[in-house]
C-alpha cells in the first residue's frame, strides 16, 4: 500500500495514533521513548530483525546482497513481480552518522537523512521525550524507512534485544481492541525473520553475566509467529534457551525441508554450510578454504533471506509441484544468492586489507578489523596467525606491528591476551569522540599500555608505547617499527571509523 494511502487512512480514523500511546503505557522501560518517539509513524514494511554477539553485521550485508541477487535474478523476471525496495540499518556507523543506512544498496543521501533527523530530533524537543542518542538514529532510519516505500528493512540490533530501540518492530501488534489490532498490524506488522547470531560474552554489566543470560535478553526480539533463524554453533546452553525462548515459532535449520538444499551444487555447500549439515557442527572444517565464521555467518544469512522470500510469497515453499525448468531457474537462484554474497558482500573494517600508503608511506596493505571482545579476537587471532607463517617464511622473525585502541568498557586484557606473540610491538592510541555518541569513550593508551605489561606470557616480551589520541602519529610510528612485516590496526569499530576518516579525508604525511 502506497505511503500517501496509508497516512491519509490513520489520519482520518486516528485510531493508529491510540492504539500505539496505549500500547506505549504497556512496553518494557526501554522502549517507552522510541515508542513515543514513533507514536504516530507507521512501520509497514518488513523487517529481518539480527541481534547476536558477533557477525551481525556480516550477516545483514550477506542478505542486502542477497535480497539483490534476487532482484536481478532470472526468477523474479519469469514471475512477472516488481524487484523488492530493500534497506539496512546497521550500528555502528563507520565514518558519518548515516552511513549506517542503505537503500537498495547504497548509503542514504545525506540530504535525506538530515532532513528527517531534524523532523525526529524537533519531535523528541517538543514532546520532551529525551530519548538517546541511539534511539534518535533509530526512528530516523525507520522514518526513512517508509518515507522511501522500502518493502524489506535489514535491521541489527544495537545491544542485546530485548530492551533495544529496534525491538519496537511489530511492537504493537496485540493491542487489545480488535479494531485496533486491525489498524496497527496493516501499519506495524512483525518481522519476516528472526536471525541471531553466534553469542558470546559482551556487555555483561547490561545483559547478564552468563551465555544463557545473555541469550535471553537477545532472544528478546523474537515475535510470535515469525521465524527464527540462528548460528547452530552456538554453545549447547545458548541453543537450549533459544529453543526455549521461540516457544511455539518455526526454527530454521538447514535441514528445513522448505530450504533448496538440494539445488545447491555439492561444492557450494561444502565451501559455505558444511557446519549447518555436519553431525558436530561446532567442529570446524578443516578441507575447507572457507573461514569458519564466514561460513557460519552465510549460513544464517541463507537461511534468513530465503525464509523472508518465502514469506513475501516470491518464492515457493514447496517444491514438487514445479516444472523441471522452473526447479533450475529456482535453483540458480539459490546458487547465485550464495555465490554474489561471497564475492560481493563486503564489511569495512571487518578483516580488511588496506592499503595507508597515503598516510605513512608504508607500501604493504596493513590488516583492519573492529574486534572488540575476545570471541571476535578468536577470529582475528586465526588471521594474524595466517600472515606470521606467510611472513616467517621470507624472514627470519613473525612478529606483528599492532596500533590498538578499546572502548573505556570493554576487557582488553583477555582480547591482548587472544591476539599478542612475544615479540610483538603495540602502539596504543585512543580513538577520538564518536559523531551522535557521546557516551563512547575510549580506553586512555596508557591503560592499554599497562594491561600489555600485566598479560602474564607477555611480560617483558612485548614493547608497548602509549600514542595518545594521535591516531595519525600513531600510524607512523607503527610503518615505521614494521619495516614491512605484518601490521594490524585493530581493538575497536570507533577506531577503524578513524582510520577509514583519515584516508577519505586524504590527510597527507608529514
Amino acid at each position: 500500500m502506497p505511503y500517501t494511502t496509508l497516512i491519509g487512512r490513520v489520519r482520518a480514523s486516528r485510531l493508529y495514533a491510540l492504539a500505539i500511546r496505549t500500547r506505549i503505557i504497556m512496553i518494557e522501560l526501554g522502549l517507552q521513548r522510541i515508542s513515543h518517539l514513533l507514536a504516530e509513524t507507521p512501520l509497514p514494511w518488513r523487517a529481518i530483525h539480527v541481534a547476536g554477539t558477533n557477525g551481525k553485521g556480516s550477516i545483514c550485508a550477506y542478505v542486502s546482497s542477497m535480497l539483490e541477487t534476487y532482484n536481478q535474478s532470472e526468477w523474479r523476471t519469469s514471475t512477472g513481480l516488481r524487484a523488492l525496495k530493500h534497506a539496512r540499518f546497521t550500528s555502528p556507523h563507520l565514518i558519518d552518522r548515516w552511513d549506517c543506512i542503505t537503500l537498495d544498496q547504497q548509503v542514504v543521501a545525506s540530504k535525506l537523512f538530515s532532513r528527517i533527523e531534524r523532523a525526529v530530533h524537533r519531535r523528541n524537543e517538543v514532546e520532551a521525550i529525551k530519548a538517546s542518542e541511539f534511539e534518535l538514529l533509530t526512528a530516523t532510519a525507520f522514518e526513512i524507512f517508509t518515507h522511501e516505500n522500502v518493502d524489506v528493512a535489514v535491521v541489527e540490533v544495537g545491544l542485546g534485544g530485548r530492551l533495544d530501540a529496534t525491538n519496537v518492530i511489530g511492537q504493537a501488534s496485540d493491542s487489545s481492541s480488535q479494531v485496533e489490532r486491525v489498524m496497527v498490524s496493516a501499519c506495524r506488522p512483525p518481522p519476516l525473520v528472526t536471525a541471531i547470531a553466534r553469542i558470546g560474552l559482551d556487555h555483561q554489566a547490561l545483559l547478564g553475566n552468563t551465555l544463557r543470560e545473555i541469550a535471553s535478553q537477545k532472544a528478546g526480539i523474537m515475535k510470535p509467529g515469525v521465524p527464527v533463524i540462528y548460528d547452530l554453533s552456538n554453545v549447547d546452553e545458548v541453543k537450549t534457551e533459544l529453543h526455549v525462548r521461540a516457544n511455539l515459532n518455526r526454527v530454521v535449520t538447514w535441514t528445513d525441508p522448505e530450504l533448496p538444499t538440494r539445488f545447491l551444487d555439492s561444492d557450494l555447500k561444502h565451501a559455505f554450510f558444511a557446519d549447518g549439515l555436519a553431525t558436530a557442527p561446532t567442529i570446524p572444517d578443516p578441507t575447507s578454504r572457507t573461514p569458519d565464521h564466514i561460513r557460519r555467518n552465510m549460513s544464517v544469512a541463507f537461511r534468513a533471506a530465503w525464509t523472508a522470500l518465502q514469506r513475501l510469497n516470491r518464492i515457493p515453499s514447496g517444491y514438487n509441484h514445479l516444472q523441471p525448468n522452473e526447479l533450475t531457474t529456482l535453483g540458480d537462484l539459490a546458487t547465485s544468492m550464495v555465490r554474489n554474497a561471497s564475492q560481493h558482500a563486503r564489511v569495512p573494517g571487518r578483516l580488511q586489507s588496506l592499503s595507508i600508503e597515503t598516510l605513512t608511506g608504508r607500501t604493504r596493505d596493513i590488516l583492519l578489523d573492529g574486534t572488540h571482545n575476545a570471541q571476535s579476537a578468536e577470529v582475528l587471532a586465526t588471521e594474524v596467525d595466517k600472515l606470521r607463517a606467510s611472513h616467517q617464511q621470507q624472514a627470519s622473525h613473525s612478529s606483528v606491528t599492532w596500533v590498538l585502541a578499546c572502548s573505556s568498557t570493554k576487557d582488553v586484557s583477555e582480547m591482548l591476551r587472544i591476539l599478542l606473540r612475544p615479540g610483538d610491538k603495540v602502539f596504543a592510541v585512543e580513538f577520538g569522540s564518536v559523531d551522535g555518541m557521546p557516551w563512547v569513550e575510549p580506553l586512555s593508551s596508557e591503560k592499554i599500555v599497562e594491561a600489555v605489561e600485566s598479560v602474564p606470557a607477555m611480560t617483558g616480551q612485548v614493547e608497548a608505547v602509549a600514542c595518545g589520541r594521535d591516531v595519525l602519529a600513531a600510524l607512523q610510528k607503527a610503518s615505521d617499527a614494521a619495516e614491512g612485516g605484518p601490521m594490524v590496526v585493530a581493538g575497536s569499530l570507533y577506531l577503524v571509523g578513524d582510520v577509514l576518516r583519515l584516508l577519505r579525508d586524504g590527510v597527507a604525511r608529514t
